[in-house]
């Protein structure tokens, strides 16, 4: 009985699974589930419980007319099937079953066959999750993970990871669908996730997400069905659904990793009534003609009406919306929204499979290993040396095959950046209601592709700027309009690929950045002195400074002086660098350059003291050998090379990293102009070996913090050669200057 009992509880599982992530028209999905049907029709043999049998023949009959198109609606199955494993837990605990299940019965077309058996309402969806099990305390119903194996533990922990990725393209979604309320593939995008959390949710018995979400479900079900028009409201209303949500799954997601019992402790009943409240206002206008739909919509009155409709009767090929709209009564909007039907289009999607992420960092790195393994054998002075044809041939193809297998393994890296673009959306229209300035958002090149771990760094900065875009650089309607702007606002999002780098320009057309106060500001702070003469460029490179702030005002929104310099440490880290144009009175625009990967990058590998060194390609403005003519040295600024016109600070990377204590001429030598936030220095170097594509390897936990160097990498004989740092070496050489300044101080 025991081995019967686990067989069927295994069955119930699976079918429960099934039918959680069954769709409209899925005749794969329904035929394995008649063959998990009829898998159980032969497991309850014998068993006492007529209530299971009933039922399970009701599924049954229903999956038969799924199949037959008969009836499109799954959510009848999936109550069939959670009354099944309520029945079966009181099978389980030795109690009779004592609910009623005539109501699902009938919702699964079995009229008139309900349960003889007396007792509570029929048994819904979310009812049957509702009773606690036995043991578990009444405040915790629904949510008991002290009985969960091994194995559920690890289905409730892909359901958190699923469900946050979910509630996360809800959220892109939600700000396309206020964009484009008729659009019916965005609606059906919403709606299938908050299907998926609600299904998934009531079969782990986690009640509060489940009737959270299938009331959001339904609300947009009714939308999807043409009885419910999308406006500001209904979005408003779902992302309030969306956090809570997000707020509770955190919740079992912190429960799991701690070990305890997963408890609610929001309420969500305020919420569900809002959103039953809307349900209910609108089931007021199903089924009813047009015409009284627009009247009780307040947009036309009955007499009105009642004269439409004998004008149609000697116009019968015109029909009551089309002569509204012609005679001016109403608007053709409120006519299509009062007509809309629902569309169920469905965007055609690639096959999928979802990869742990861990195992695609290591196949990327493999791969990478393997690279660096082929690039070392080419180069092997045996293999060299060997004048054999078909050995030639066959290392060519593997070059050829592991080149392929690298640009594969980092092309599943790469990401849209659209859903951070689109993650934007929402952030500015909270600011805009919250601030009170009217502010829109457009986005460009949302499909460009980067880095996967790029595009998780990238959110926090820009968050900071979009902020600041808002609460430092739009203006107030009014004033807007007083320098013969539009009253709302603009912040364009663009991004596209240049060379080996992803650029990101975050524009507002708003007031600009105040040169003269920022300078100010500066200088009373002690970080510049009256006496530099700064670029622009320079001078905008202030605000990046920690804890710079130009706002006389702090606002919960920004002006605490913290955000553009995280930003700027931010992309840095990012091996990124970000620079700022700006107008005033017309705007200012940030540019952020971004390497495409952060496993590979394109360098110059160069020698110095007898050591190699890869200077990152895309901080490399030129390279030349210096004359003697264009030598020189400035008291507190050290020795200089002049470019085409321009003094730049020489640095000597021999001397910077120990390699020599000998004072080389520089003519004797090369030089590499790189730049950094507008400033440029010249590297000293002795020779130049080539450019390659190298993959980065970090320098361990030991070496981590060494300034101006970034990572290591194995070359192609198989020796390790050291990444600079641009942002440490310019570092270090304001270090450097501000050292040998202190040292004149002390000797004057």
């Amino acid at each position: 009985m025991t081995d019967q009992l686990d067989s069927i509880s295994k069955a119930l599982e699976a079918m429960a699974l099934e039918v959680v992530n069954l769709e409209e028209g899925d005749i794969p999905g329904l035929g394995k589930t008649m063959n998990m049907v009829s898998g159980l029709e032969k497991l309850i043999s014998g068993l006492p419980e007529p209530a299971f049998t009933k039922v399970l023949e009701a599924v049954k009959g229903y999956v038969e007319k799924l199949i037959l198109a008969e009836e499109q609606d799954t959510s009848p199955l999936a109550e069939g099937v959670s009354t099944l494993q309520a029945i079966f837990r009181a099978m389980t605990r030795e109690e009779p079953f004592e609910g009623d299940i005539s109501k699902v019965l009938s919702r699964l077309g079995q009229s008139g066959q309900g349960s003889e058996l007396p007792g509570e309402e029929a048994v819904s969806e979310s009812e049957v999750e509702d009773e606690p099990s036995e043991g578990q305390p009444e405040g915790a119903k629904g949510n008991s993970t002290s009985e969960l194996n091994e194995e559920d533990r690890e289905v409730m922990a892909d359901f958190v990871v699923e469900a946050l990725e979910n509630l996360a393209s809800i959220e892109v979604n939600l700000i396309e669908l206020e964009q484009d309320p008729e659009d019916a593939d965005t609606i059906n995008a919403i709606f299938r996730p908050f299907h998926t959390i609600k299904g998934v949710s009531g079969f782990l018995n986690l009640h509060e997400i489940n009737k959270l979400s299938h009331s959001a479900e339904s609300l947009l079900d009714m939308a999807r069905s043409g009885q419910l028009a999308i406006d500001g409201t209904i979005v408003d209303i779902i992302l309030e659904s969306v956090d809570l949500l997000k707020q509770m799954i955190e919740g079992v997601k912190q429960a799991l990793e701690s070990g305890q019992r997963p408890v609610c402790e929001h309420d969500i009943e305020p919420l569900v009534k809002r959103i039953q409240d809307i349900i209910n206002r609108s089931e007021e206008l199903k089924d009813k003609p047009l015409g009284e739909v627009l009247v009780q919509k307040g947009a036309v009155d009955k007499e009105k009406i009642k004269e439409i409709l004998e004008e149609q009767k000697q116009q019968p090929n015109k029909k009551v919306g089309e002569i509204l709209v012609e005679k001016g009564i109403v608007e053709s909007k409120e006519v299509i929204t009062a007509l809309r039907e629902q569309k169920r289009v469905r965007k055609k999607v690639d096959l999928q499979v979802k990869v742990d992420t861990k195992k695609l960092d290591t196949l990327v790195d493999m791969t990478g290993e393997l690279v660096i393994a082929q690039s070392i054998l080419r180069q092997n002075e045996t293999i060299v040396s060997v004048s054999d044809q078909k050995l030639y041939h066959a290392l060519n193809q593997l070059h050829q095959i592991s080149s392929t297998l690298q640009k594969t393994a980092m092309a599943m890296r790469m990401v849209p950046i659209r859903s951070t673009f689109q993650k934007m959306f929402r952030l500015v229209r909270d600011l805009s209601r919250h601030s009170g300035k009217k502010v829109s958002l457009k986005m460009f090149g949302e499909d460009t592709e980067i880095d996967r771990n790029v595009v998780e760094e990238l959110y926090e900065p820009m968050v900071h700027m979009i902020r600041n875009a808002v609460d430092h650089g739009i203006e107030e309607p009014e004033e807007r309009k007083k320098a013969g702007k539009s009253e709302q606002g603009l912040i364009e999002l663009r991004a596209y690929q240049r060379g080996s780098s992803i650029m990101i320009e975050i524009a507002d057309d708003g007031k600009g950045l105040d040169r003269e106060r920022i300078l100010q500001k500066a200088i009373s702070k002690g970080l510049v002195s009256e006496d530099n003469q700064l670029t622009d460029q320079e001078i905008y490179n202030l605000i990046f400074r920690p804890g710079f702030s130009t706002a006389e005002v702090v606002t919960d929104i920004s002006g605490r002086g913290v955000g553009m310099d995280v930003v700027k440490k931010a992309i840095e880290k990012l091996r990124g660098r970000v620079e700022i144009q700006s107008t005033p009175g017309k705007g200012s625009t940030f540019v952020i350059s971004l390497p495409l990967t952060l496993a590979i990058i394109d360098g110059i590998i160069v020698k110095v003291g007898g050591e190699r060194y890869i200077i990152p390609a895309l901080g490399i403005l030129k390279s030349f050998k210096p004359q003697p003519s264009d030598y020189s040295t400035v008291e507190g600024r050290g020795e200089m090379l002049m470019v085409r016109g321009e003094l730049i600070r020489l640095v000597r990377l021999d001397q910077i990293f120990g390699l020599s204590e000998s004072m080389k001429s520089p003519w004797e030598s090369l030089a590499v102009v790189v730049e950094y936030e507008g400033e440029k220095l010249c590297l000293l170097v002795d020779d130049l070996l080539g450019k390659e594509e190298v993959v980065i390897k970090s320098l361990g936990e030991g070496l981590k913090n060494v300034q101006g160097l970034a990572g290591g990498a194995i070359l192609g004989d198989g020796r390790v050669g050291l990444i600079l740092d641009i942002a440490g070496l310019f570092q270090m050489a304001r270090d450097n200057g501000r050292q040998k300044n202190h040292a004149l101080e002390r000797v004057a």
